[in-house]
Parts: structure tokens; C-alpha cells; sequence
């Protein structure tokens, strides 16, 4: 395989290469990962990666920089190191609807004139699309330094002729950094959020949300990730960096309750109407930050949590422990992350059973995981804790009393704490509360994972 803007762009460095050797390198990249963290003995068998079913034409979101040029707008991508702009407008990555919409959206911007950000001038700066493979529909996000955009009218209607829009909306960013999202966007044209299916769930997400770029591959993890919970309709899951939903209302159809907790707003909206189009009414989500989730949370049988590249880090892993949930279950965008929250857990009484390695992105060295933790029973030995009882609720459920003193926390992480407690109290008003006590850790070996 070939791609006319290598090696111009270097987004996808292992194009070329034979896909058995970038799978086998992917596996070596999480094995030599937790190699760096771990003792031997507390290394799980790393799964062979889970194949891409498309090696190419997967990826259905871009982030593209727009350039003026000579010739006119330039979409692509920064050469490494420096402000060049690559054309990178025939990858061979790109979902097929997005590679035919990509030089439709340069002639219109061109067309109608639309300012484009450059030295001592303001206007559109970066562009977004994101396809659904469900709908067959594109939306298209411009990110401008000034608003409102002259041409902008003009453009969409040009652009609501040419493509299968859903919507067109406009980022305002000013800022001077590299940061491609600003704060506030706004409403051109169409639908604010594009909607996509994973398997039985319909998401909908707007452009500030995060989606996964693969969504077939999503699809798989998030159904690999529903057979290792093995969910039996009494469990409470608490789902961190939730995003717009798609792993908390995957669980949630066999769960008694679900509360999901993301840091952007935008997201958790996503997430509230998803649940309402699923018909989930067991799933709540609640904007905030993970680091400050509560210790007194609730009863918890099962974690789950999808943290950004720098994965969850000390403050977090601190709180897991203080949950001391049976279970958890940890998708990661990074190994040598990974590894080292992983060390934190299995230094607090978890074991890590397993991890299996996805192909999220063919022709690149991004590779997805998904680790399985089990809390040993008793906790850390010679420690002193001891294991929480089932019926300790005052502690467990986190009683009014006890959020309110909070050993001193500001009014704002108070009110926090209760929304999460709440939540979770909301959602399985109608089933027993109960904490599953810690599990059997299985032998080493033993799968981790449903086939």
C-alpha cells in the first residue's frame, strides 16, 4: 500500500509494512509497556491485537489545519516541527464520504471567499468532519478566529447542496496557542450533533465531544468490554471519562444502575440524551472532574474508565483504591500510561487478569487495550484494612451527614458528592443495594475475556 502525501505527512509511519508485522509490533509495544512497570509475576498474558476489518478508509473524523495558499485554501496537516501545511486531502485513511467532501469544502471556502487565518488576519483556522457510517451524513465544523465569518451564510448553502450534510457549525477560537477547540461554537446551519450506532446503541455527538476515529473497531470494544463485565442485572458500574455515553449505556441494559462522570459538559448533555434515545432510564451522567470523584461514591461492583492519553495518574488510582470496587475494567489509548496506573491498582490489592490489544488504527502505532483488575480478597496484605462489609451502607452510599462534613471540602465538591451519590441512588431506586464482595482472583492464565 501507497499514500500520495508520504512522506510529506507522517501520520501514518508504518504504512507499507505487512499487516501481520504491524500487529505483532503493536502486541510488543503493551508487553514491553508493562514489562517497564510490573514484576514478572504480576504480568498477565497480553492477548494477540484484535485485527481492523478495514485496514484503510476507517478513520470517520478529521482535524484538518486550513492554510491560504497561493492556489487557494489548503486543508492538511503541520510537517513535524515546523508551520508548513501538508496536503492531505487523498489519505487513504479517510472514510470514503469524507475523501470526496474534503475538496468540495476547499472549492466553497474559496468560492465564497471565506477569510482564512493567516499572519495579521482572522478567520477560519482548522475544520473538523466527522462521518456516520449509520446515517451516510457528514458534519463539518469550522474553527475560526473571528465571528461572526464573513461568507458564512453563503457557504452553507453551497455546502448543503454539494454534500449529504447534517450540519454546519462554527468554532470561535481565538487564541494563540495550538489548541484547535475554543469554548464556544456556534449554529450555521442543520443539527448540532451527528449521531453514529455501535452495535444496539444509537450516540449522538457534537464536534467538542470525543468519538473514537474507527467506528467499527469501537463497536467491537465496546461489545468485548460488555462480555468481560458479564453483567447479571444486580450490579451498580460506575463509568469514568465517560464521554457521550457509549460505554456506560452499553452496561447499562445489564446493570442495575450506571453513572457516568465526564470533565466537558458538552459531552455529559450528549450522554443525557443518549440514554433518553436509548431508553436506558438506569443510566445517569454528571459533569466533573474524575480527580475530585467522591471516596463515599456509593456501593460499586464494577468501575470502568477510558482515560485521555495521560491516563488517570495518582489522584485517581487513589480513589479507585478507596472505592475498592470488586472489579474494574480499563480501556487505554496507551500502554506505558497504562502500565503505570496499573501498578498503582496492583499495589493496592487489584490484580491485573488480562489484557487484550486492539487495532483501532491500521498503519499507525496507535494501539487501544483493555484491561481486566480483580480486587484480591482482604485487600493489601499486612496493611490492616479490612474489606468492607455488604451492609456497611452509612460509608457506602455516602448518607447526607457524612457528604455534607466532607472533612472540610469546598461547597462546590459537596454539592459534587451529592449529585453522585444521588445518581446513583436515582438509578436503582428500584433494585436491592448491595456490594458483591471481593472475587476469586482466577489462576494465572485463565482467560480474562470472553472469546
Amino acid at each position: 500500500m501507497t499514500c500520495p502525501h508520504f512522506p510529506a505527512c507522517v501520520g501514518c509511519p508504518w504504512i507499507g509494512h505487512p499487516y501481520a508485522e504491524q500487529l505483532a509490533a503493536k502486541r510488543g509495544r503493551v508487553v514491553e509497556a508493562l514489562a517497564a512497570a510490573l514484576p514478572p509475576a504480576a504480568r498477565p498474558h497480553v492477548a494477540p491485537v484484535v485485527p481492523a476489518p478495514a485496514r484503510t478508509g476507517y478513520r470517520v473524523q478529521v482535524k484538518l489545519v486550513v492554510h491560504a495558499a497561493r492556489d487557494g485554501p489548503l486543508l492538511g496537516l503541520y510537517h513535524p516541527g515546523t508551520h508548513r501545511v501538508a496536503d492531505v486531502t487523498r489519505c487513504p485513511l479517510h472514510e470514503r464520504s469524507i475523501t470526496g467532501a474534503l475538496p468540495v469544502i476547499r472549492h466553497a471556502l474559496a468560492a465564497e471567499a471565506v477569510p482564512i487565518h493567516g499572519a495579521g488576519r482572522d478567520g477560519v483556522r482548522y475544520l473538523l468532519v466527522r462521518a456516520s457510517l449509520h446515517e451516510r451524513r457528514l458534519l463539518v465544523t469550522l474553527v475560526s478566529s473571528r465571528v461572526p465569518l464573513p461568507g458564512a451564510a453563503r457557504l452553507a448553502r453551497r455546502l448543503r447542496a454539494e454534500l449529504p450534510l447534517a450540519g454546519l457549525l462554527l468554532n470561535e477560537n481565538p487564541s494563540a496557542g495550538n489548541v484547535i477547540l475554543g469554548p464556544v461554537t456556534h449554529h450555521l446551519w442543520g443539527e448540532a450533533t451527528l449521531r453514529e450506532r455501535y452495535g444496539d446503541l444509537v450516540l449522538a455527538a457534537g464536534p467538542t465531544a470525543f468519538v473514537q476515529a474507527n467506528t467499527r473497531m469501537a463497536a467491537r470494544i465496546y461489545a468485548d468490554l460488555a462480555g468481560a463485565a458479564a453483567l447479571r442485572g444486580h450490579e451498580r458500574v460506575l463509568d469514568l471519562y465517560c464521554g457521550v455515553g457509549g460505554v456506560a449505556l452499553t452496561l447499562a441494559a445489564g446493570a442495575a444502575a450506571v453513572l457516568g462522570i465526564e470533565e466537558v459538559e458538552a459531552a455529559v448533555a450528549c450522554a443525557r440524551d443518549n440514554a433518553r434515545r436509548n431508553r436506558l432510564r438506569n443510566a445517569n451522567f454528571e459533569a466533573g472532574r474524575v480527580e475530585e470523584l467522591p471516596a463515599s461514591a456509593g456501593s460499586i461492583d464494577l468501575v470502568t474508565l477510558n482515560p485521555p492519553r495521560k491516563g488517570c495518574g495518582e489522584a485517581v488510582a487513589r480513589r479507585l483504591l478507596a472505592l475498592a470496587a470488586p472489579r474494574i475494567l480499563y480501556l487505554s489509548c496507551a500502554p506505558a500510561s497504562f502500565a503505570r496506573d496499573a501498578a498503582a491498582l496492583i499495589s493496592g490489592g487489584y490484580q491485573l487478569l488480562g489484557i487484550r490489544p486492539y487495532d483501532l488504527m491500521p498503519q499507525t502505532d496507535h494501539v487501544e487495550l483493555l484491561g481486566s483488575f480483580a480486587r484480591r480478597a482482604g485487600g493489601i496484605q499486612g496493611s490492616g484494612r479490612r474489606d468492607r462489609h455488604p451492609d456497611d451502607r452509612n460509608h457506602l452510599l455516602g448518607s447526607r451527614s457524612a457528604l455534607a462534613q466532607g472533612a472540610g471540602a469546598p461547597s462546590a465538591a459537596r454539592d459534587r458528592q451529592r449529585a453522585v451519590t444521588s445518581s446513583m441512588q436515582a438509578s436503582s431506586a428500584e433494585s436491592p443495594l448491595r456490594r458483591s464482595p471481593a472475587v476469586d482472583v482466577p489462576a494465572a492464565g485463565t482467560a480474562a475475556f470472553p472469546p
